[in-house]
C-alpha cells in the first residue's frame, strides 16, 4: 500500500497535470480537486497553504506538490497562466483480490438484489387490516420492494411496473400496485421510519466483515424544484436548486451504509444518534469523522460508549477545564499527530460511499415533496446495502440472514453454483 506522503503527492501531480495553476503575486492559485469553482492559495516561501489538510496537518499538502511540479516542468509561471508544455502522466489503477469473484457477483448482481430484498421486505410488520371504505390496502412489504427496485434501477414509476410484473412472476412479491401507489407510499411520514430501519438490516450481516472502524458525513442531493429570488443588489431573478441533505455512518471495509439520517441540520448533531443506530448490530470500537463533528457533546458521547474518536480539532480550539475528555482528546491529537491520521485516513471511506451511491443512483431525486425525497435517498440507501451484500456473498462466502433479533430469522436462499 502506497504511503499518505506518495498519495499526496501523486494527486498533486494529476492536478499539475489537468489544472490551469495561476501566479497571484508570490503565491499560486491551485483548484481544488472536488470543488472546481474553489481556489486554495499556496505560499511556496513559507510552505503554507489556505486548504483544510495543511490546517490540520500543517505538513506539504497536495496543493504545495501541485505547484512543485508545475514550476519543475518549466510552464510558463506567468500570471495568465498559459500553459506551454503537456505532461502525460500514467494513471494509477489498483487490483481486484479475485477478479472471478467481482465478476459474477456483477454478473448476477440484479437477480440476487431482488432474493435479498424479497428477504429483507418479508420481516416488515403488516399492520391489522381494517374494513372500511375504499379497496383494501397493498401490503407494505409490496410497497417497499415496488420503491427500492425501481430506486435500483434507476426507472420512474410508470417505467418500472414491467420489470415489477416479472419479479411477480418469479415469485420474489406477491402483488405489483399501480404507480401511484408507489408515490403515495413514498410521500407517507411513517414511511421515513419503515426505510430507516431497512437501511440498519440490511448493513447487520456485514457486521461480521467490519474490523470495527467506522466513518461519518454528509452529502447533498439535487432535485427538480428551485428556489427563485430577486437579487437587488445586481438587479436581477436568481435561482439554484433545492437540496436533500444525506446523513450516514458506513462502515470502511464493505462502504455499507450503517445509519442514515435526512435532515436539513448541521452535521455536528446527527453524530450520536447515527452512533447509536450503528451500534444496534456492529461492534464500533473507533469513529472518522471531519472536524465539523468536533464538539465537547459528541466527544463526550464518544467517550461513554468506549468509542475512540478520529475526529481533528479546528486551528483555534482550545483546552477547556470544564471538559476533560475535550481536552483530553485535544492534547493527543496535537502530540500524536503520526498516530491519528494513519486512523483518520479511513474517513476518506465515507467519501467512496457517496461516489458509489451517486455514480449507480444518480446525484438527484424526482420526487416533488419534501417527504417523498428524503425516503427516495433512503431507499438509495437499502438499494446501496443490497449490492453491497452482494460482493460480499462472492468474494467472502457471505450467507446473511436478516431480522436475526425476531422470533423467525429470515436466511436468503443462495444457489450452490453462486461462484
Amino acid at each position: 500500500m502506497e504511503s499518505t506522503v506518495d498519495a499526496r503527492e501523486e494527486r498533486g501531480r494529476q492536478i499539475a497535470t489537468s489544472a490551469q495553476i495561476k501566479r497571484i503575486g508570490r503565491r499560486w492559485a491551485v483548484p481544488s480537486q472536488t470543488r472546481a469553482s474553489e481556489r486554495y492559495l499556496v505560499d511556496v516561501e513559507s510552505s503554507a497553504c489556505t486548504c483544510p489538510d495543511y490546517e490540520e496537518r500543517r505538513s506539504t499538502c497536495k496543493h504545495q506538490h501541485a505547484v512543485l511540479f508545475w514550476i519543475a516542468w518549466g510552464r510558463d509561471v506567468g500570471e495568465d497562466g498559459t500553459v506551454t508544455e503537456t505532461v502525460t502522466i500514467k494513471r494509477r489503477t489498483y487490483a481486484q483480490p479475485c477478479w472471478r469473484a467481482y465478476n459474477a457477483s456483477q454478473v448476477h448482481e440484479r437477480e440476487y438484489v431482488e432474493r435479498l430484498l424479497t428477504a429483507l421486505c418479508a420481516g416488515i410488520p403488516q399492520p391489522p387490516y381494517t374494513p372500511g371504505r375504499g379497496s383494501k390496502p397493498l401490503p407494505i412489504a409490496d410497497l417497499v420492494f415496488a420503491v427500492v427496485l425501481k430506486v435500483y434501477m434507476a426507472l420512474s414509476n410508470r417505467r418500472a411496473q414491467s420489470d415489477l410484473r416479472e419479479s411477480a412472476a418469479r415469485g420474489n412479491i406477491r402483488t405489483v400496485g399501480h404507480f401511484n401507489a408507489i408515490s403515495k407510499f413514498l410521500a407517507e411520514p411513517s414511511s421515513t421510519e419503515i426505510l430507516t430501519s431497512l437501511v440498519e438490516q440490511s448493513a447487520a450481516p456485514l457486521c461480521v466483515i467490519e474490523n470495527g472502524q467506522y466513518a461519518v458525513d454528509s452529502t447533498g442531493f439535487s432535485t427538480v424544484t428551485y428556489d427563485r429570488w430577486f437579487d437587488q443588489k445586481h438587479g436581477k431573478l436568481s435561482a439554484r436548486h433545492q437540496w436533500v441533505k444525506l446523513h450516514v455512518a458506513c462502515g470502511t471495509v464493505t462502504h455499507a451504509i450503517t445509519a442514515a439520517r435526512v435532515t436539513s441540520e448541521g452535521d455536528c448533531p446527527q453524530l450520536p444518534a447515527l452512533l447509536a443506530d450503528t451500534m444496534k448490530h456492529h461492534d464500533v470500537r473507533e469513529i472518522s469523522a471531519d472536524k465539523a463533528y468536533s464538539s465537547v457533546d459528541n466527544h463526550n458521547v464518544m467517550e461513554s460508549l468506549n468509542v475512540e474518536a478520529f475526529v481533528p480539532f479546528k486551528v483555534n480550539a482550545v483546552v477547556n477545564p470544564k471538559a476533560p475528555v475535550w481536552s483530553r482528546h485535544l492534547v493527543e491529537f496535537t502530540l500524536n499527530q503520526e498516530r491519528f491520521l494513519a486512523h483518520y485516513h479511513r474517513r476518506s471511506n465515507v467519501e467512496t460511499v457517496f461516489s458509489m451511491l451517486k455514480a449507480r443512483f444518480g446525484a438527484s431525486v424526482a420526487s416533488r415533496l419534501p417527504t417523498a425525497r428524503a425516503n427516495e435517498v433512503l431507499a438509495m440507501c437499502v438499494a446501496h446495502n443490497l449490492c453491497c451484500l452482494v460482493k460480499a456473498i462472492f468474494t467472502a462466502g457471505l450467507a446473511p440472514v436478516f431480522w436475526q433479533d425476531a422470533p423467525t430469522a429470515l436466511p436468503v436462499q443462495i444457489p450452490e453454483e453462486q461462484v
